[in-house]
């Protein structure tokens, strides 16, 4: 039996898009609030080899969306690792492979000479 559908309710993909998206953007914002507590974007441009002016809008700009794509990232990936995992009761033995049968040399390899192994 099915749950009725409410409305305005969004399917699971569409919430796990916007969990991975909200999740990264809080780890963006921290991790933003962390690095340019440490790191002046003004002597940024001191230490920047390429001939291009960067501003400290941009600098803000750019370190914010590095954070937040490697955060999104880093969300989706767990997102879909949690979804493809193993189904319940794998770590009680069910839905597992039985192991290998383990035959003698001798039986795949009639050609083997059981001597030449000691």
């Amino acid at each position: 039996m099915t749950p009725p559908d409410i409305p305005g309710r969004w399917c699971m993909c569409k919430r796990d898009f916007a969990v991975a998206f909200w999740i990264a953007f809080l780890a963006a914002c921290f991790g933003s609030f962390i690095m340019f507590a440490l790191i002046d974007p003004g002597a940024l441009h001191d230490a920047w080899v390429l001939p291009w002016e960067i501003g400290t809008r941009l600098a803000y700009s750019l370190g914010f969306l590095f954070l937040y794509v490697v955060s999104a990232f880093a969300s989706m990936l767990s997102i879909y690792m949690v979804r493809t995992g193993p189904r319940r009761g794998h770590a009680r033995g069910r839905g597992r492979r039985p192991p290998p049968e383990i035959l003698p040399p001798e039986v795949n390899n009639p050609d083997l000479d059981i001597e030449d192994l000691k």
